[in-house]
């Protein structure tokens, strides 16, 4: 009896706890379920209906998902937004993985004042950096074709913005610049967590610098660099802001800087076609899915075989 009179106080107090831990939690939860899931629910029903924002929804089944594969502006957006992801990943990840590691090696004093550096970008607006791009590859007065002119002795007036060749590359440029510093970051906090020891024994025992990279460097790095890689997948598959900007919102001639976040904008807020917009929405989460699963499914079995 005393032991039942002394356990409800702790029962009372841990009742106490459990709706105090609730109540601090449902504002998250209340949130999440307005402005996260709800969304997320209803966009993919619209995916499955047509509506314009005013008139009645009428359902068309899968017509929207159909629908886009006819549409070649779509397919351009498609073949676009694979060889920017491709492009800006593997530039930026490649470019932050050596940048750390020499920073990681030579560099003791300044890394908080590299680190500082090179997350500068990203504060900059995709608005400044366009404006930026703009004062490089002007066709008039541009530093890139008075540099050119200087070179061949002649002034040159090359249009940048209207080439069908060149609007991705500088896309890719801008999404390099803008993001490298933020893998750089998180290369070299996974480059200090390896074990100095590690490097140590293996100079003991006569291994090259080569060799450290290949069997004790990059192995260790592995979740890192998969994380690094995901996360520019998913940013490189979802860019918007960059090729926005470039173009004005227009795609660039023949549609060449045209993205897939670019051709849902338009679908939803400009043609007001807010299924068709819902659809491509999860196209997009399919493609960056299948690509996660991939890129996890890779390093998975390289772990494995290691």
């Amino acid at each position: 009896m005393q032991q039942t009179l002394k356990a409800r106080p702790v029962q009372r107090r841990e009742a106490a706890d459990r709706r105090t831990l609730l109540a601090t939690l449902a504002p998250y939860f209340l949130l999440f379920l307005i402005f996260g899931l709800l969304p997320i629910l209803y966009s993919l029903y619209l995916g499955f209906h047509r509506w314009d924002g005013l008139s009645p929804i009428k359902s068309v089944g899968f017509q929207n998902y159909a629908r886009v594969w006819t549409d070649p502006s779509f397919i351009k957006a498609v073949t676009n937004t694979l060889i920017i992801w491709l492009g800006s990943t593997v530039l930026t990840v490649t470019t932050a993985f050596v940048l750390a590691f020499l920073v990681n090696e030579y560099v003791v004093i300044w890394r908080t004042y590299f680190r500082m550096v090179f997350l500068l970008p990203l504060l900059v607006a995709p608005a400044v950096t366009a404006i930026i791009m703009r004062v490089l590859f002007s066709s008039d007065s541009g530093l890139i074709n008075t540099f050119w002119g200087n070179l061949v002795g002649h002034p040159v007036y090359f249009d940048w913005f209207s080439s069908t060749v060149w609007i991705k590359p500088m896309i890719i440029l801008m999404i390099v610049w803008r993001w490298t510093g933020w893998h750089f970051v998180i290369f070299l906090a996974g480059l200090q967590s390896v074990s100095g020891d590690l490097y140590e024994a293996a100079r003991v025992d006569g291994a090259t610098g080569r060799q450290v990279l290949a069997r004790i460097t990059i192995p260790l790095m592995l979740p890192t660099i998969a994380f690094s890689v995901i996360t520019a997948t998913i940013g490189g598959i979802q860019v918007f802001d960059e090729p926005f900007v470039l173009t004005n919102g227009t795609g660039g001639t023949d549609n060449a800087g045209l993205t897939l976040g670019m051709y849902l904008y338009n679908a939803a807020f400009r043609n007001f076609q807010f299924g068709l917009g819902s659809a491509v929405s999860y196209y997009v989460f399919i493609l960056v899915a299948g690509f996660t699963l991939v890129y996890n499914a890779l390093i998975r079995r390289s772990r494995e075989n290691g």
